[in-house]
Order: structure tokens, then C-alpha cells, then sequence
């Protein structure tokens, strides 16, 4: 005990600001989107949890199909935040930020990288936290795509931000020599991140057109606006 108390006290002020910052984002969102009457969304029936579980799952499968790995952590992989990241465009932030930081476990009893117990946080339950923001984008905006497109956009910049704070302040040391490390992160993260972005996005907008997101529609938004 005295040990992880010592050790919170070891953490650098800049994280605790982070975190704060990162946790004070999410709640706004959660609160915006359930508060926005023109929001529609299931509620979290038996139905949506074996929805949001099968998403879960698929991510996870998908992530070890790793098109290139890099050497302190992180991939490209076959559009494993896909399923997640369409979770929760059908099902609402709400549920999709739970089922993102299941997901971020499950990445960590995977293979974790870890240098430090924030450095886990950091890159796992709160970076694949992120992709439940997809579905925070309003309705007001008619195209699917658009909508669709700007939430992951989000989703991936709040995942790179995380990561970009655990290389530079746990990982910095791994940087070429005279490389600043918050450059080195930096780099380091865009390289697969955007490439993930690319596919993800283009993928997801095929599936936005294909009968399986109507079906989806049919199956987990109802009429009615609930409290998500």
C-alpha cells in the first residue's frame, strides 16, 4: 500500500491535469448528447449489452490481425476499432465509452507495453475510451458518412493524445538521442494511428451504405428518444 502511494506521488503533475481534463470531456459529452432532445438511441437492454459484447469481441479478434506492429507497442491491425467505433454510432456515447474501455482491458491482458501504472491507463481503458465519442456526433447533420467521419476523427484524436502523453513522459527514453520526446510520441503514435484512421473510416463509410447498418438501425434505434 505504501508503495502505490509513493508512486502517486512520484506521478507527474501533468498527468493528474490530463486525466482531469480527459474525464471533465467525456462527462460534457455524455451530458450534451443525453440532454440533446433531438438524440436518439436505445436504452441498455439485455439486447443492446449482447450488441455492444459481440462488437467487443469482434474488436478484439480483428486486433490480432496485425498488418505491422511496432517495437514499444501499438499496430495496424484489420480495423479492429471498426466494430466498437459502429457500436457506438448506433447505440450512443454512452454505451459506446463503456464498451471502449472493456475493449482497452481486453487490450491489455492481450500484451500490455506498460512503464508505469498511468502509463496503462493512459494507453489502454482511456485511449479506447475515446472511440465511444463516435456516437456524439447530433443528428442535425443528415449525411451518415459526415457524421460518421467527424466522430472518428474524434474518437482517434482523443485515442492519439492519450498515447502521444504516455510515450513522451513514460516511453521518451526509447527517442533518438537530441530528439525531443514529446516529437518522438508524437511520431511515433500518427505513424500506425493514421493509418487506422484511414481504414477505419473508409471501411465504416462502406458499411454505412450497405444493408447491415439499416439493419442495425432497425434492431437498436428505436423512435422513441431514450436516455442515452
Amino acid at each position: 500500500m505504501s508503495d502505490f502511494l509513493s508512486g502517486l506521488q512520484e506521478t507527474p503533475s501533468m498527468i493528474w491535469v490530463c486525466l482531469s481534463i480527459f474525464l471533465i470531456v467525456l462527462v460534457l459529452s455524455i451530458i450534451i448528447k443525453t440532454t440533446n432532445k433531438q438524440s436518439v438511441g436505445p436504452k441498455l437492454t439485455t439486447k443492446t449489452l449482447a450488441f455492444g459484447g459481440m462488437c467487443v469481441a469482434l474488436s478484439f479478434i480483428l486486433s490480432y490481425i496485425k498488418l505491422f506492429e511496432m517495437p514499444q507497442g501499438g499496430s495496424v491491425t484489420l480495423v479492429s476499432m471498426l466494430p466498437v467505433m459502429l457500436f457506438a454510432f448506433v447505440c450512443g456515447p454512452t454505451a459506446g465509452i463503456i464498451a471502449g474501455l472493456a475493449y482497452g482491458f481486453l487490450q491489455f491482458f492481450q500484451g500490455a507495453y506498460a512503464a508505469h501504472w498511468v502509463s496503462i491507463l493512459l494507453d489502454y481503458p482511456l485511449a479506447f475510451a475515446w472511440l465511444g465519442l463516435v456516437g456524439i456526433i447530433p443528428k442535425t447533420i443528415k449525411s451518415l458518412q459526415i457524421r460518421f467521419g467527424i466522430g472518428a476523427f474524434i474518437a482517434i484524436i482523443g485515442r492519439f493524445c492519450m498515447h502521444l502523453l504516455s510515450g513522451a513522459i513514460f516511453f521518451g527514453e526509447y527517442a533518438p538521442e537530441g530528439m525531443n520526446p514529446w516529437i518522438y510520441s508524437s511520431v511515433y503514435n500518427a505513424g500506425y494511428l493514421s493509418v487506422e484512421f484511414i481504414t477505419t473510416l473508409i471501411i465504416g463509410i462502406i458499411i454505412l451504405t450497405t444493408p447491415i447498418y439499416k439493419y442495425l438501425k432497425v434492431s437498436f434505434m428505436p423512435s422513441t428518444t431514450s436516455t442515452l
